[in-house]
């Protein structure tokens, strides 16, 4: 028996896959009801005017740096449904979270401390530490949940950077209104180069080394030591979290600014390029490396498919390489139109789905109950399915498959 035969072809009961979707449906009502309280909160705290400047000036650069984290992913793009809750899990429910956490702490520390060291300590220290743990709390959830979809280190920061990206525009209104209201549209101005422009991606980047954490649980063996990687990658996050907002903390608190302007003004504007800079350019070589594992893995997978029937000879060129991969979907699009366009995207998807599947099996790795339905043999069904409609529908418009 091939390794996790057995485990590929379990079915589920009925109970457990009702507790899956049991709990996508309570992470979905958990979004849904927070984003009603944060936009709430913002129409009933802020001025329109102050909310409409800060919205468009918090929102304006969002698509493009999703679009950047992306395109990090070419050879396996997530399902756009948990992309979004992944975005929208840190506009909403992290940002909500880290509010409350956040006056709870720095009222209990005031108590203790006083307001100046608990204004020191909630910046540099609490702020990160509850931050990445609400932005983490949305990757562990995709993890747990849909650990299907989430395979190697590239899905680890695309979750992880995308839970930032939306917790950096939620954030970035209240900052943007705020500014607004003491300065005007030119301290929006300001503002938004330094929060948007030169430290845009920072909170994408604190939550993808939490995400890199458990990207590298995921491909490690089976073991103890394995656990250590998630505990390392929120330690990460946190740290660099605690360095971004320590500076800022260090020149309150030592008046800085007052006393020397320039120089702070050299620490403001050089802190985004040394911090995010080299982080980002890591991430991007983590990306590279990745999907050249991933393709590796694809062709090796799929070798054994292809004398199957279930996939074939060109499938394997064209899923281990972005570029091919994009040339066929848009012929796909040419010639069969939006629906044939679907079909082969649905088609690729389930492909090297199955690939990463039967790659973490063969090394031991085990679902969890709810998730077992998603057996190799009922992704074949599924693949032989799209690949016969997208047949059909080949030969309805009279085009020829590539």
């Amino acid at each position: 028996m091939a390794p996790g035969a057995g485990i590929a072809g379990a079915r589920p009961s009925a109970l457990d896959r009702s507790l899956r979707w049991l709990l996508l449906g309570c992470a979905g009502w958990i979004i849904l009801l927070s984003g009603i309280v944060v936009a709430g909160f913002l129409l009933l705290a802020l001025p329109l005017a102050a909310l409409i400047v800060a919205g468009f000036a918090a929102v304006l650069l969002v698509p493009a740096y999703a679009a950047l984290i992306l395109a990090l992913d070419p050879r396996e793009p997530e399902p756009a449904v948990l992309l979004a809750a992944a975005f929208f899990w840190g506009a909403f429910v992290a940002a909500l979270v880290s509010v409350l956490a956040e006056l709870l702490a720095g009222a209990v520390l005031t108590v203790v401390l006083g307001s100046m060291v608990a204004d020191a300590l909630g910046s540099s220290v609490v702020a990160p530490v509850v931050e990445e743990a609400a932005k983490g709390s949305a990757l562990a959830l995709l993890f747990l949940l849909a650990r299907h979809e989430f395979d190697d280190v590239v899905d680890g920061i695309v979750y992880g950077a995308l839970v930032g990206l939306g917790f950096a525009m939620v954030e970035n209104i209240l900052y943007f209104a705020g500014t607004y209201l003491e300065s005007g549209l030119v301290g929006v101005g300001v503002l938004f180069f330094l929060r948007s422009v030169l430290g845009g991606l920072a909170h994408s980047l604190f939550t993808s080394a939490t995400g890199i954490g458990l990207g590298l649980y995921r491909q490690a063996a089976p073991g103890k030591r394995r656990l250590l990687w998630p505990v390392a990658g929120f330690g990460v996050a946190v740290l660099l979290h605690a360095l971004w907002n320590g500076v800022t903390t260090l020149i309150q608190v030592t008046d800085l600014a007052e006393e020397n302007p320039l120089l702070t003004l050299g620490i403001v504007l050089a802190l985004p390029v040394a911090l995010t800079v080299p982080g980002l350019l890591t991430l991007i070589v983590l990306a590279v490396a990745g999907g050249r594992r991933a393709a590796r893995i694809i062709r090796e997978q799929l070798a054994d498919e292809v004398e199957h029937g279930t996939a074939l000879p060109e499938d394997l060129d064209a899923l281990a390489r972005p570029w091919a991969r994009r040339r066929r979907l848009w012929r796909a699009l040419r010639r069969g139109g939006l629906r044939a366009w679907l079909l082969q995207r649905q088609l690729d998807e389930l492909l090297v789905d199955l690939a990463f599947r039967k790659w973490h099996l063969a090394r031991g790795d085990r679902l969890p109950r709810f998730l077992q339905a998603y057996s190799e043999e009922r992704y074949r069904e599924r693949i032989a399915a799209l690949r016969a409609r997208l047949g059909e529908h080949d030969a309805e418009t009279g085009r020829h498959p590539a």
